[in-house]
């Protein structure tokens, strides 16, 4: 696991973490009302905002032919919230549990997700020394009408406000014709600059653009600070949280 910390220094152990020093840690932390599973969430991500690369998340699935765990990295880009007439409203307020990403329609991630849905994001804090692992059912929102939800209204909008919201530059990864895990090959057509049009705005969304959703079910929370771990389940429409040993 890589981060910008003193943390990476080769023999730097759980033990060695957990003495880190940080003003902003609770050392009261056992003594507290215990937070669920998003209130700490919601902590650590302000504290490490500032920090590039804190939205960066590990997002595991599973090859159905193999059996074998499938990893790589991809950019968290808030948590989605939905309608309260809407089938996933139960994981959205008062504040959404629902992880909000993009990925390529191409790109082996989905294939092996509409297969095996059940996938895993691990997001580490290195300010704070907390890890996270999101289980979960993962979900796609495309352009052709070939996932569930590619008809669903609330989510049709979420996926053109987070095409806007992208980087040109990002724009412009989804907009070339290379295939992701294919041999190179140079580019056979131009790409609009910044994925916009000639007057500046921004070009609609290619088909193969989904928005990826994990609607989670588990989550292993790990605090080395002080060695708290608490693992909250998702069941019957509610949250349910137990603190278990590290």
């Amino acid at each position: 696991m890589s981060s910008n910390n003193s943390n990476e220094a080769f023999g730097v152990g759980q033990i060695d973490i957990g003495q880190q020093e940080d003003d902003d840690i609770d050392n009261n932390w056992d003594h507290a009302p215990r937070k669920s599973w998003r209130e700490l969430l919601e902590i650590s991500n302000n504290r490490s905002r500032k920090i590039r690369g804190s939205n960066y998340v590990q997002i595991a699935t599973v090859d159905p032919e193999t059996k074998t765990p499938r990893c790589r990295c991809v950019v968290f880009r808030g948590f989605q919230d939905m309608p309260t007439d809407h089938p996933f409203a139960s994981f959205s307020g008062p504040s959404s549990c629902i992880l909000r990403m993009c990925t390529d329609n191409r790109s082996q991630k989905v294939q092996q997700a509409v297969q095996e849905p059940t996938a895993e994001v691990v997001w580490w804090f290195p300010k704070t020394s907390e890890q996270y692992r999101i289980r979960g059912e993962l979900l796609f929102v495309g352009g052709e009408g070939k996932f569930q939800y590619d008809h669903d209204e609330h989510l049709i909008i979420a996926r053109k406000q987070l095409w806007g919201n992208m980087s040109d530059a990002a724009r412009e990864s989804f907009l070339e014709d290379a295939v992701p895990g294919q041999a190179y090959r140079p580019a056979q057509q131009a790409v609009p600059i910044g994925g916009r049009d000639q007057d500046g705005k921004v070009v609609p969304p290619p088909n193969h653009f989904l928005l990826m959703l994990l609607k989670p079910s588990y989550v292993d929370y790990l605090r080395l600070t002080n060695q708290y771990r608490q693992v909250d389940v998702y069941d019957n429409g509610h949250w349910s949280s137990e603190r278990v040993n590290p």
